[in-house]
């Protein structure tokens, strides 16, 4: 298996992650430089899930007419002109305006990269790729808080973004050297949104991706918020206790897609999504910071696990024509309602109330949700 393709592949998806990642650790710095309340900065998230989202919803047939390795390089000139716009962006309508634009751009990357990885390498190794591929979105989140603690002590905020938007231009070269572009399918072999959305798993799908979505990437990107404002840790020490509890991470969605293919995927499905809420629930609760970091760890690790079981089910429970429509449908409910709203309902609470009330909120409705994978019957799995 080729190994310098995969090492271009895992860093731009490291890129594109982090991109959106790096917003949580840098929120209170941008709340307290705008002057922001903790719903009007949790709102930036709203823009970036938006555009994101609207991009992942449609990017997939945008790709096929121009081309798969033109959109990958569409999307990352789009990411560093973003970067670019944000150094001079004074009022909270501007940043509002660029985050929305920063997440059109980053959604233009997944589902096309996944034609190019499957195009790239001969199916018996698509599981090791993917695999691979996937595990740099972990890294990020368990790198990017710990290099934003250490860069700050050199750079501001806006200077530090610049290193993702020169990353932006720099990989995408070496992309296109590598890249092979894959074959576009007939038209009498794809799908239609009208039919996959007459799918009642379609619409089970795309809640429990919303849940998994909201206590997962929408908790963390509140996280160092409600660390430094209400807990009053310095801002350093919650990034860096964010970044550690991101470590168990890495492995995690690598092990859980072995467990799903063991066990079944509604198992494991119930699993994670009932121990995230339990452990969401504990974050709210815990008041000893020792319990509270073991928690956040075991949070994030059991969070993780949802999303290749998930990836499964919409591979069982989708025809092959369909799957990328669906995966980018479901993925597109869970980052617009999931990534993008949670963070502007638990800031709005917290401006009324506290972070302790929406977090612990959000934990028991994504105990609650548990219920939904009951709903995904094993007779309405698709052939394969």
């Amino acid at each position: 298996m080729k190994l310098l393709p995969l090492f271009i592949f895992w860093g731009l998806w490291f890129v594109n992650f982090s991109t959106r990642t790096v917003f949580a650790p840098l929120l209170p710095l941008i709340e307290d430089s705008l002057s922001l309340s903790h719903g009007q900065a949790g709102g930036l998230f709203t823009s970036l899930a938006f555009g994101y989202g609207i991009s992942l919803f449609f990017a997939g047939r945008f790709a096929s007419v121009l081309g798969y390795r033109k959109t990958v390089v569409t999307g990352f000139v789009g990411i560093a002109a973003a970067v670019l716009l944000l150094q001079w962006a004074e009022n909270y309508i501007a940043l509002h305006g660029i985050c929305f634009l920063t997440g059109v751009a980053l959604g233009t990357y997944l589902p096309s990269i996944i034609p190019i990885i499957t195009e790239t390498y001969d199916q018996k190794h698509w599981g090791k790729a993917l695999g691979l591929h996937d595990s740099a979105a972990s890294f990020s989140l368990f790198t990017t808080p710990l290099l934003v603690a250490f860069g700050l002590h050199f750079l501001s905020w806006r200077s530090l973004m610049l290193f993702l938007g020169i990353a932006s231009l720099l990989l995408p070269i070496y992309f296109w050297k590598i890249a092979v572009e894959p074959k576009k399918p007939l038209s009498r072999d794809r799908g239609h949104y009208v039919d996959l959305f007459r799918k009642k798993t379609v619409w089970i799908l795309g809640a429990l991706w919303i849940v998994a979505n909201g206590s997962c990437a929408g908790v963390f990107s509140i996280l160092p918020l409600y660390l430094v404002k209400e807990r009053g840790i310095d801002f350093e020490t919650a990034n860096t206790l964010l970044g550690i509890s991101r470590s168990g991470g890495i492995l995690a969605t690598i092990v859980f897609g072995f467990l799903s293919d063991r066990y079944g995927y509604r198992k494991i499905l119930k699993m994670c999504i009932f121990a995230t809420g339990l452990g969401t629930i504990g974050i709210a609760l815990v008041h000893n910071l020792s319990l509270f970091v073991i928690l956040l760890t075991f949070q994030a690790i059991v969070s993780l696990g949802f999303f290749p079981a998930a990836f499964a089910a919409v591979s069982k429970l989708t025809s092959p024509m369909e799957r990328a429509m669906a995966t980018g449908v479901t993925l597109a409910f869970g980052v617009i309602f999931g990534t993008g709203f949670t963070p502007f309902i638990l800031g709005t609470i917290a401006d009324h109330y506290n972070f302790q009330v929406g977090i612990l909120g959000v934990g028991i409705v994504t105990t609650l949700s548990t219920l939904l994978v009951g709903l995904l019957k094993k007779t309405e799995e698709a052939p394969t």
